[in-house]
């Protein structure tokens, strides 16, 4: 089991800052708040190739557009998950979240693959410590996601 405590205290956290993030990122130019919303740009639509490099507008659409629920949403819904007590449903979730965000990684423009790995520690650390059959003594850096969320948003 993953120790609750910190992790608790860190995701809460993180919840926070997704949701000022979020509030953010969602304000017109007009209003000083960058536009979440890619421009109506030709870059702005997303190949049909699901492997495709992406560019900044997709890049930033993939994290906070895309979906019923966005990328951001689901890395924070994934921590809760998991912070709430590990098991084989919150594990999967962890392990699909580190595998969408390296495929993002792979195809976003490099100035965001740094923020990318940052997001995706405490994902990785996870998947180890199951492997290693450590999870009882292994507490997620929870922080290097926030900060990574931070970094992406900046970009967009």
């Amino acid at each position: 089991m993953v120790r609750p405590a910190p992790l608790v205290v860190a995701t809460a956290t993180l919840l926070l800052l997704l949701t000022g993030c979020s509030a953010d990122g969602a304000g017109s130019e007009a209003d000083g708040g960058a536009s979440a919303t890619p421009s109506g740009s030709p870059s702005a639509t997303t190949s049909s190739d699901p492997d495709a490099p992406l560019d900044a507008n997709e890049a930033c659409s993939a994290m906070y557009v895309k979906g019923d629920k966005t990328l951001e949403e689901r890395i924070g819904i994934a921590l809760v998950g998991a912070s709430d007590g590990l098991d084989a449903a919150s594990a999967d979730q962890m392990h699909a979240m580190a595998l969408e965000l390296g495929r993002l990684e792979e195809r976003v423009p490099e100035e965001f693959q740094g923020p990318v790995e940052k997001m995706r520690v405490p994902f990785l650390q996870l998947q180890k410590a199951l492997d290693d059959g450590t999870e009882d003594q292994t507490e997620l850096d929870v922080a290097s996601t926030v900060e990574g969320l931070k970094e992406y948003e900046k970009l967009c």
